[in-house]
């Protein structure tokens, strides 16, 4: 089995401490957790599963036949309808404890509980299963994996994934020993668990240009344990004037896998997987941007920014989307003059932080324009409007010091995520704020919320279950996994 990978949200992980916390003489309690399986193979990167909480079921004390601080014995039979659900619904049983006085590893009787819960819905569902156990001990989660074909097995989780602010990150498996040289500022900075922390996450950049590339190739430097790239461009020479890693040599060559080769030649822990692809319209694509803990958005495409802002519900994922913005006018000589010109870093989770709709960095009518360009690339502006369409963004050409420097400050707020260190001002968004590189401040421009929004305010699409991809049937329906 491959090294698994857990994902809470925020409220699931709250609730579940409160409970197994809570009992009145300190007795210790269970619950179940129902998790989707992303069941996902992505070329160039290790095999790794993403489970990912869907529904959590306390055992209270009307399930319980006894219990104590170092024991919890629960009836069996109400737990069939979850079994069936299992099977129906495609999800995975996890079994969720604690240990309120006792080891704070997994004990023989947990792995005779686990055993014995695992025969039986091997004997409801069949062998092609798999099991999850949590244990809660001393403020930690502790996580493994067993499968029905090999019910011994206990494979522990790479790591434990809580999406809030800052994230909570247990049980990581990292690799910073492997290049200790590398990380040592990182470590002397940081402490040793943010660089192991770092090198668990499976990362997504969906644009490798101005931002992407420079935001991977320090990603990787800083000790990101895994990369997925994509982007279908090709490079131009008017590239290379803010492009990491590409040369002279590489122009009419995709971005995505040269720049995966320029990483791969560092040589670092860091792997990497490359798709020449657009992330709106190529399923495989998107299945391995679906693996990611992270995904940093670093494209100026409004249909792949949309695919983005889905996902990151549908998948209880991490989004840092980036973007330029600027006005150029005239001096009195006829030159340009930057009249502004900022960076923008929007942090957006599944329960936290306003969504791209309603952060005015994506709207309907630019999504509808960019794929009346792509229909028709001759199509005329006198054309857009008389079908009420309108191209979306500002201003902002592609210079090196800024989009290096939003890059950066991207791949920073990914750290304080980690590792809290920033100092936010009162009047600051942590949800989203702007880089002025003209006026040199840091801003957060006031959005109105919109009750209505069906991404995060309603959570229509909050663990969504799929048949299509993202239930659009353009991108194809699920395999295996759901």
């Amino acid at each position: 089995m491959n090294s698994p990978r857990l994902t809470l949200l925020e409220a699931q992980h709250d609730a579940l401490v409160d409970y197994l916390e809570g009992h009145p003489e300190g007795h210790e309690r269970g619950a179940i957790v129902l998790f989707r399986r992303l069941h996902i193979s992505v070329e160039g990167l290790p095999d790794s599963d993403r489970y990912i909480a869907k529904e959590v079921v306390f055992l209270d004390e009307s399930w319980a036949n006894s219990s104590s601080a170092i024991h919890f014995d629960f009836k069996l039979a109400p737990l069939r309808e979850l079994f069936r659900r299992c099977e129906e619904e495609k999800l995975v049983f996890g079994f969720v404890h604690n240990h309120p006085e006792g080891q704070s590893t997994f004990s023989a009787m947990d792995d005779q509980n686990e055993l014995a819960l695992l025969m039986a819905i091997k004997n409801r569902n069949g062998e092609d299963i798999t099991f999850v156990s949590m244990l809660w001990a001393n403020g930690v989660w502790e996580a493994r994996v067993r499968a029905g074909t090999s019910p011994e097995t206990a494979v522990p989780v790479r790591h434990t994934l809580v999406l809030s602010q800052p994230l909570q990150i247990f049980g990581y498996q990292g690799s910073s020993d492997d290049h200790s040289e590398v990380h040592a500022r990182g470590v002397a900075a940081f402490g040793k668990p943010f660089v192991d922390k770092i090198g668990s996450l499976r990362v997504g950049v969906v644009g490798t240009g101005g931002t992407g590339s420079p935001l991977a190739t320090l990603g990787a430097r800083a000790g990101i344990g895994e990369q997925v790239l994509i982007d279908d461009d090709e490079l131009a020479r008017s590239n290379l004037n803010r492009f990491r890693g590409l040369r002279e040599v590489d122009v009419g060559e995709k971005k995505s896998l040269k720049l995966k080769e320029y990483i791969d030649s560092i040589g670092l822990s860091t792997k990497v997987a490359a798709f020449d692809a657009k992330i709106d319209g190529d399923p495989v694509a998107l299945d391995a941007l679906a693996s990611c803990d992270v995904v940093f958005g670093c494209t100026d495409d409004f249909v792949g920014r949309d695919v983005m802002n889905i996902a990151l519900y549908v998948y209880a994922q991490i989004l840092i989307d980036l973007g330029l913005g600027g006005r150029i006018l005239d001096d009195k000589t006829g030159q340009p003059v930057l009249r502004y010109h900022f960076g923008r870093i929007s942090t957006i989770m599944p329960e936290l932080g306003q969504c791209l709709y309603c952060q005015d960095v994506i709207r309907d009518v630019w999504i509808q324009t960019q794929l009346a360009r792509r229909e028709n690339p001759g199509i005329t502006d006198e054309e857009l409007k008389e079908r009420y369409l309108e191209d979306g963004g500002e201003e902002a050409p592609g210079v090196g010091p800024f989009t290096s420097a939003t890059a950066d400050f991207a791949l920073a707020t990914l750290f304080d995520l980690i590792k809290p260190f920033r100092r936010y001002p009162l009047e600051l968004r942590k949800d989203m704020f702007q880089v002025g590189f003209v006026k040199m401040e840091l801003s957060s421009h006031q959005t109105r919320g919109n009750p209505e929004c069906p991404y995060c305010e309603q959570h229509d699409f909050l663990l969504m279950k799929e048949e299509y991809r993202l239930g659009r049937p353009m991108l194809g329906k699920r395999g295996e996994y759901v």
